[in-house]
């Protein structure tokens, strides 16, 4: 029944998917969103998978091929990272990613990024990475890092490819139309390297208020999304000759 609704909706909301090839001639950063263990690691906190994730497992496989790549050519990397207050819930959902917690780190396979001088890390109390940006002072840690570093196209990727992904997504693209994030031109989403989570209906329907969450129909939905507020979606990503 799911796998039929699927195919039916991507027949009736197609999303057409283009290839990349990064290159020198185009000053690219890479964006990863909450690739962090309490999203992405089995059993980490009440956020993340229950048992191992097919959908996920290739997120952050692709995820860290891509950091490391960026960082080998000494190219911007910037790592979103969930992170609350115990005392300030962010409602609907349960305490999740407490600050100082291993909840809160990013995964295992992309932990060096803590220490990499080329990576710039945002921890961020909210769904929207760029409102999660905002600063007391009223600057924005992700505008500066795409100023100072003269970024014409993001290459974005993690999770949830529905939730933080497509709210971080939206928000980048209408400052990128207020002329807020010269010199950014293109918001790229790597449909291969994002990930949602999965709660079929027969297990939300016994959660009090919980909503359904079917993974690949959802995964599709943030898909079409990012692309209808004016995102490229790509499903692959290679790198030209460097």
């Amino acid at each position: 029944m799911v796998s039929a609704t699927i195919d039916l909706l991507k027949k009736e909301l197609p999303v057409e998917e283009g290839s990349l090839v990064l290159s020198k001639d185009v000053k690219t950063g890479l964006v990863l969103v909450d690739v962090v263990n309490g999203f992405c690691s089995v059993g980490a906190g009440n956020l993340a998978p229950v048992k191992p994730d097919k959908q996920i497992s290739y997120m952050v496989k692709e995820s860290a091929r891509l950091a490391k790549l960026f960082c080998g050519e000494k190219w911007p990397v910037f790592a979103f990272l969930d992170s609350h207050h115990p005392d300030i819930p962010e409602p609907p959902y349960p305490p999740h990613c407490i600050a100082g917690t291993d909840e809160a780190r990013l995964v295992p396979d992309i932990q060096w990024l803590e220490n990499e001088a080329n990576a710039t890390l945002k921890c961020k109390d909210c769904i929207d990475g760029f409102l999660g940006s905002v600063e007391k002072d009223g600057s924005n840690v992700f505008v500066d890092w795409v100023k100072k570093n003269q970024i014409k196209a993001i290459l974005v990727v993690g999770i949830c490819t529905d939730i933080c992904v497509l709210d971080f997504v939206c928000s980048t693209l209408s400052a990128r139309n207020r002329r807020m994030l010269t010199p950014l031109e293109d918001v790229i989403v790597y449909s291969g390297a994002c990930a949602t989570f999965d709660l079929p209906v027969h297990v939300a329907k016994d959660i009090n208020g919980a909503l359904a969450h079917p993974q690949d129909l959802m995964h599709h939905i943030g898909l079409y999304m990012a692309k209808g507020r004016g995102a490229r979606i790509v499903s692959e990503v290679s790198f030209a000759a460097l």
